[in-house]
């Protein structure tokens, strides 16, 4: 049958190791004692110094499987501020809502490893495997930020519409726009845009025709990905709903 028994080390590569750097038993491989390897420590052993750099796994491995566990029990959102590689860009998957600013690509490996790999120059920079206009047309950005500043903001205005664990409500706030106040804007049988009717607009008169949701309060998010749907948050009566709305109108869909 295909397959293997076990990984291992000979007795020379094994005694290159610490003492408990290597969790291995004897067994024996064409006549010759090998090491099977149990577990891989590498305590005491940093990879800065010529070990075997398991550390860092260890640690990447913990906060995996934490925001693993949080995905389920609270809000839990990335904020990619710069380039984010390897586990980085897992760990931000591993998330529900992801914030992405214009310089801040996320990839598993750089595009100078890829090109060795293909044995030909086929990119030029990391934007072309994880930038914006990879992440934010495939979904897995939620939104895109210009700056840190518009993006700590961007952080703050989504909890304003979370609730602090999946069981507890989210948070109820006095509304900004009475609950009994009219919708001014009223949908054309053209096709138009329907953020007008979500979030109210101003005319090319300057007449200002009020939303279905409170003023200000409309948050679109995935803007680039499933265009023709509007998805976001907003506040209606001061209470955060989520929105889904129809594009009626045509949209261009553009592939990097």
């Amino acid at each position: 049958s295909k397959g293997f028994d076990f990984l291992y080390l000979d007795e020379e590569d094994y005694a290159r190791f610490d003492k408990g750097t290597v969790v291995a038993r004897e067994e024996t491989v064409d006549g010759k004692k090998v090491y099977a390897m149990d577990a891989i420590i590498g305590e005491g052993l940093k990879s800065t110094a010529g070990g075997i750099g398991v550390e860092n796994l260890q640690g990447s491995g913990l906060i995996a499987g934490e925001t693993s566990r949080a995905y389920n029990e609270i809000f839990t959102l990335s904020y990619v501020t710069g380039r984010s590689v390897g586990i980085g860009a897992y760990l931000n998957r591993l998330g529900q809502r992801v914030i992405q600013m214009v310089n801040g690509p996320m990839i598993l490996t750089g595009f100078g490893a890829l090109n060795k790999l293909l044995g030909k120059k086929v990119y030029t920079s990391q934007d072309q495997l994880g930038g914006p206009q990879v992440m934010v047309p495939n979904g897995v950005t939620h939104k895109l930020v210009e700056s840190d500043q518009d993006g700590v903001s961007a952080i703050l205005d989504w909890l304003a519409f979370t609730p602090k664990t999946s069981s507890d409500s989210p948070p109820l706030l006095d509304p900004t726009d009475p609950p009994e106040r009219d919708v001014t804007f009223t949908p054309s049988k053209t096709p138009y845009d329907p953020r007008h009717m979500l979030a109210g607009t101003v005319t090319p008169e300057g007449e200002k025709l009020t939303g279905f949701f409170d003023e200000g309060s409309f948050q679109e998010c995935l803007e680039g990905w499933g265009r023709s749907v509007v998805t976001g948050r907003a506040k209606l009566g001061g209470i955060p709903m989520g929105v889904i709305a129809v594009e009626t109108r045509n949209v261009d869909r553009r592939v990097p």
